[in-house]
């Protein structure tokens, strides 16, 4: 890549994004969706870069805002699509379209980060657990409620009063405690029992890769060997990016 190129992540309620040049990321940040000027007042002092690609799973009206500021600068912006296969991943999805092009873009920067099987965890709004086996292929996924989601279906749901943070702990003794301990242990959960079905199938074990706005809260719970990847779909939207550009 001989060019600067801006890559883009809005998510349901962050936007991540970075920019990247001959000699890998000069710059990267991320803001609240709610917040969108801050992000266009941090972007005033970027210099133009020579192309933006973008995924978005958020409203519309979101994307339109970016999109604009960028029209203004006199700079189009390109929103990936999920496809079949891209930058050596093959998409399994019963309809490939359909898959979210966030986890799109994490599949691929995880098949490039490691270039084996692969648990990929994206802990944000909602938590995404997908499966890539070592020829690359995305096996398919589950989707669950993130961290801030389920604690705010109980406390609406039931009532449940908090009258401060809970905290994970082997024997919770009061409501706030117990919330924080039975949320954690379900997302905890899933991921390794999915951890435990690619190993049993395998007879690896699969790296995992976490990533998202809780991604290092949920590390702390894991008892398998996973890592922190926060740029994922960041690095993955740059595969995307540079595959098109070389016309692969």
């Amino acid at each position: 890549m001989m060019k600067q190129v801006l890559v883009l992540d809005i998510g349901n309620s962050r936007i991540k994004w970075g920019l990247a040049g001959p000699s890998g990321w000069i710059e990267s940040d991320a803001g609240s969706n709610i917040e969108i000027e801050r992000l266009f007042s941090q972007w005033r002092h970027l210099n133009n870069p020579w192309k933006i690609v973008g995924s978005n799973v958020a409203s519309t009206k979101v994307a339109d805002k970016v999109e604009s500021y960028w029209h203004e600068r006199g700079i189009g912006l390109k929103w990936i699509q999920t496809s079949e296969a891209a930058c050596g991943v093959t998409n399994r999805y019963e309809r490939p379209e359909l898959l979210g092009t966030d986890r799109w873009a994490a599949l691929i920067g995880a098949w490039h980060r490691t270039e084996r099987s692969c648990l990929v965890v994206a802990a944000g709004t909602a938590m995404t657990i997908d499966m890539l086996n070592d020829k690359g292929e995305f096996m398919g996924g589950q989707i669950l409620p993130g961290r801030n989601l389920m604690l705010g279906s109980l406390v609406s749901g039931t009532h449940a009063l908090q009258d401060h943070p809970g905290q994970v702990r082997t024997l919770p003794r009061n409501t706030a405690d117990a919330m924080a301990t039975g949320i954690a242990n379900a997302l905890v959960s899933s991921i390794e029992n999915v951890y435990r079905q690619m190993r049993a199938s395998s007879g690896d074990s699969p790296a995992c890769l976490i990533t998202g706005g809780d991604a290092k809260w949920l590390h702390e719970h894991l008892n398998i060997d996973a890592r922190i990847e926060p740029m994922l779909v960041l690095d993955g939207l740059l595969r995307i990016a540079e595959e098109e550009e070389s016309g692969l």
